[in-house]
């Protein structure tokens, strides 16, 4: 793990490259504050403009990052399938996540979350 605190990467990292975007979370073990020297910076985004859901792995502000993009359809969609397959990764980062940026949309999603 670097020496630059984990939310302040994140939030730095969302500013720059999805400063547009309807919702971020920080999620997993940094979110936690368990992170160690291998951890990632774990990340949600939520956009309406995006078309397709998609994951990707970067390096920025000296932290490995994997950012898991949605739009606002896109994740209830993933939910399902995560419930269905009795692991509920991506509905546990959002309920569990830092708020990072928020639209007002976190909470309604939160509050939903019992319905998947």
């Amino acid at each position: 793990m670097t020496s630059f605190p984990a939310i302040k990467a994140a939030k730095q990292f969302i500013r720059n490259e999805f400063s547009t975007c309807d919702a971020a979370l920080l999620a997993g073990s940094t979110a936690r504050g368990e992170g160690t020297e291998t951890s990632v910076l774990d990340l949600v985004v939520l956009d309406r403009t995006v078309r397709l859901a998609y994951r990707e792995s970067v390096k920025a502000i000296n932290w490995p990052i994997e950012v898991f993009v949605h739009n606002l359809c896109s994740y209830k969609n993933f939910f399902k399938k995560d419930c269905d397959r009795a692991k509920p990764s991506l509905l546990r980062m959002v309920v569990e996540g830092i708020v990072l940026q928020d639209n007002g949309i976190i909470h309604s999603i939160r509050r939903k979350r019992l319905s998947f």
